[in-house]
């Protein structure tokens, strides 16, 4: 029995506890209250992009986004933001907000005019983030037809290694490749 349902038959007169119909009728009654509430937090969780699980559909169907249900939720919600991010005015900023809501991290964008080249630096996480392919396409849909654009990422060194008190060996014996644990922050 759920806290609810206790808390129900406790307000009740004393000559009620016996009764086993007004038990079960409480019962359902306290059942049903706490499904509408259950119902209610879901629902409430797909009014965010950063909590819809099942609702993330209508975001995508509403930007013109692909439906892939076979991508995590995590890339759906990427994908979403970035949308939501890459609307408006072009500008650096707004390059920098959508690669953020891809890489999960800090990310360093510059324009430089003489070149007409917009450079991505991705700084707040090592490695190359793993839907890197939807950002490009996602950024190729704002920018500007003039302009190119770099990508550059940020790794984790031998030298840093060394500086961690970490060996290869160390790295070998969590099992996981040095890839996983340094460059893609999973240590």
């Amino acid at each position: 029995m759920s806290e609810r349902i206790d808390r129900m038959l406790a307000q009740a007169p004393d000559y009620y506890e016996t009764s086993a119909i007004y038990r079960k009728i409480q019962t359902a009654q306290g059942n049903e209250y706490d499904s509408v509430e259950a119902k209610n937090a879901d629902l409430k969780a797909q009014l965010r992009i950063k909590t819809a699980t099942w609702g993330l559909r209508y975001y995508e169907e509403a930007y013109g986004i692909p439906v892939i249900e076979s991508d995590s939720y995590g890339i759906r919600r990427s994908r979403v933001l970035s949308k939501c991010r890459g609307a408006g005015q072009f500008s650096a900023a707004m390059i920098e907000r959508m690669a953020e809501a891809y890489s999960g991290g800090e990310v360093e964008v510059t324009m430089d005019i003489p070149t007409g080249t917009v450079n991505v630096k991705f700084i707040g996480t090592r490695g190359v983030p793993t839907n890197i392919e939807d950002l490009k396409t996602a950024i190729d849909n704002v920018i500007h037809a003039h302009l190119g654009i770099e990508y550059s990422f940020t790794y984790y060194l031998y030298s840093d290694l060394k500086a961690s008190g970490m060996t290869y060996g160390g790295v070998a014996a969590t099992g996981k490749t040095y890839n996983e644990i340094y460059n893609r922050g999973l240590a």
